[in-house]
């Protein structure tokens, strides 16, 4: 990423700050088998669910009827609250001239459900499967007041098919236009079999061993083997594809409050997960050891953001068996598929209890999923507790909530992870950066504000100096009154072509300061300002503006269109 703006922008706050501006990078921490603490007081905040039998919602408790365990450690409750969310309509702020990354409606606990269709995981005949199931939600089902998106994940990323609406036809127009992917990245053992005639590394059909191969049977062994590596490699890039779309998601919706429906349809995840220490299960030879990261700041974003995962199995009932598309099954086929099955609902159940969702797979009814995902972020109780920093080992820690209640049922998510990108945001600033410039989504936890100012002759010929303005809004950039009222924030814009193209390389600029008391006051009452400027050909652009806070690790982002004549 440059770093250089070549003269070409400056920074303004709005409380007149002065002094340098600083761009630097702190080392990265590789050892993460303990967690260096920051200043920063961290607290866990838990989504609870509490029903009877029948699945309805127990109102009225107490903090004093909940228990916190981590680890089997019984956890001080710090903040306590139950929540009645409100699904009435969210909009989009509609002012032409400015681009927000906000929701309208106020900052009341108003519910949202996003409905995301994976089609790099699931196969085609599925995808149908799983486009006539939300055709069927969003016509007989859905509440016309829930606020509801729907996106899809694909190899170019993730794709806005329509944004959040309380109108249902609007989103069954959007489904109709969504086209299938006939390219399937994941092709499953017994899929490698058939095309074959082996079994994947770990099954046991293929040649027999007393048999002497000839050379061409070499030949022809090589050639297995280089397909199957081809496939894992597939399958890496898979793995990193669905994380970075979880990432995503999670980012568009830390913003908003209160806990948020994750609705995620697809024919499985690409890859396997450990009951106990969360932790990536191997692919063959492919120990994963460098996704391990990605992979566990994935989770902790979700768990930022408050999102509950409901993991849907778009296959529906599956029975194990040979379809007539299988012209070599090998003799252990129908095995390997029915090990698949029992990965692919294993994941499924491990990820939604991760977050506090549900997982719904082997059944025809996935209306029902869909319906009871959106139902659960009704009411709800919400758990804060403090971090023990004297707890330093790095890894996933398991919660546990119980209720001094007896016949009920408590669904809260499972435990989180805790590593050094948790504590220390600097650890993942430049993939959180990157992440923001390309995806489609705007980033919330920030909120941002940007707007054109007055287009001029440019210096260089042919070109157009265009001064745009960005803004965040009071008490969103965190102060380290600790040290000295530190303030620590990246500015960023990436102008790209319609097609998506990148224009130049992103404009970065960083304040790094201590305020003195007077601006202390000025910023927490007028928020921080930034001005720039782009010198540019007349053509049509969308310019991609990210704040990101190195202090807290929140960022935030907003698109907007702009037309040079």
């Amino acid at each position: 990423m440059s770093i250089d703006c070549r003269h070409s922008c400056y920074v303004v706050l709005i409380a007149a700050l002065a002094g340098s501006i600083f761009v630097f990078a702190k080392p990265k921490d590789k050892d993460n088998a303990n967690v260096k603490f920051t200043a920063r007081t961290e607290m866990v905040l838990i989504p609870t669910l509490v029903t009877d039998k029948s699945g309805h919602h127990i109102t009225g408790l107490k903090q004093e009827d909940f228990t916190v365990l981590e680890n089997g450690a019984e956890q001080k409750i710090a903040t306590f609250e139950e929540i009645s969310s409100d699904p009435h309509r969210w909009s989009r702020p509609k002012n032409p001239s400015e681009f927000g990354n906000s929701l309208a409606g106020g900052a009341s606990n108003r519910r949202i459900t996003l409905m995301v269709l994976d089609l790099i995981n699931t196969s085609f005949m599925a995808q149908a499967h799983a486009r006539e199931d939300m055709l069927k939600y969003l016509t007989q089902s859905v509440d016309q007041r829930e606020p509801t998106a729907l996106y899809t994940l694909t190899r170019s990323g993730m794709h806005v098919v329509h944004d959040f609406t309380t109108d249902p036809r609007v989103l069954v127009a959007a489904l109709h236009k969504v086209k299938g992917d006939t390219f399937h990245i994941v092709d499953s053992p017994e899929d490698v079999e058939a095309m074959t005639g082996t079994a994947s590394p770990d099954g046991s059909a293929g040649l027999d061993p007393g048999t002497v191969q000839s050379e061409a049977q070499k030949i022809q062994t090589m050639m297995e083997d280089a397909e199957l590596n081809f496939k894992s490699f597939e399958q890496r890039l898979a793995i990193i594809y669905t994380l970075d779309g979880l990432q995503q998601v999670a980012q568009a919706l830390k913003g908003f409050p209160g806990r948020k429906s994750l609705i995620w349809a697809g024919g499985g995840f690409p890859f396997n997960v450990s009951d106990n220490s969360m932790q990536l299960a191997p692919i063959g030879r492919d120990t994963l050891t460098d996704v391990f990261p990605m992979y566990e700041h994935t989770w902790q974003l979700l768990n930022d953001a408050q999102i509950a995962l409901y993991t849907v199995d778009v296959k529906g009932l599956v029975v194990p068996m040979a379809s007539a598309s299988v012209g070599n099954p090998g003799k252990n086929y129908a095995r390997n598929m029915n090990r698949r099955l029992m990965d692919t609902q294993a994941t499924f159940l491990i990820f939604a209890e991760m977050t506090g969702g549900r997982a719904y797979y082997n059944s025809n009814d996935l209306v029902r999923g869909f319906r009871e995902a959106v139902n659960d972020s009704a009411e709800y109780y919400m758990l804060g507790y403090y971090l023990d920093r004297s707890k330093t080992k790095a890894g996933w820690r398991k919660l546990a909530v119980k209720v001094k209640r007896e016949h009920t049922e408590v669904r809260a998510r499972s435990g989180f992870f805790v590593t050094n990108a948790t504590v220390d945001p600097e650890n993942s600033r430049n993939s959180d950066i990157s992440s923001a410039l390309q995806s489609p989504l705007d980033y919330t936890s920030l909120a941002l504000v940007s707007h054109w100012d007055k287009i001029e002759p440019g210096k260089e010929p042919g070109k157009k100096h265009v001064n745009y303005a960005m803004h965040l809004v009071p008490d969103a950039a965190q102060i380290d009154s600790a040290d000295d009222n530190h303030i620590e924030l990246d500015f960023v814009a990436l102008v790209k072509t319609p097609d998506g193209k990148p224009v130049d390389q992103p404009r970065d600029q960083k304040i790094d300061t201590h305020l003195t008391a007077e601006k202390l006051s000025s910023i927490r009452q007028n928020g921080v300002g930034y001005r720039g400027f782009l010198d540019l050909a007349p053509g049509e652009y969308t310019v991609r503006f990210v704040v990101r806070d190195d202090l807290s690790g929140r960022i935030g982002s907003v698109a907007a269109p702009l037309k040079v004549e």
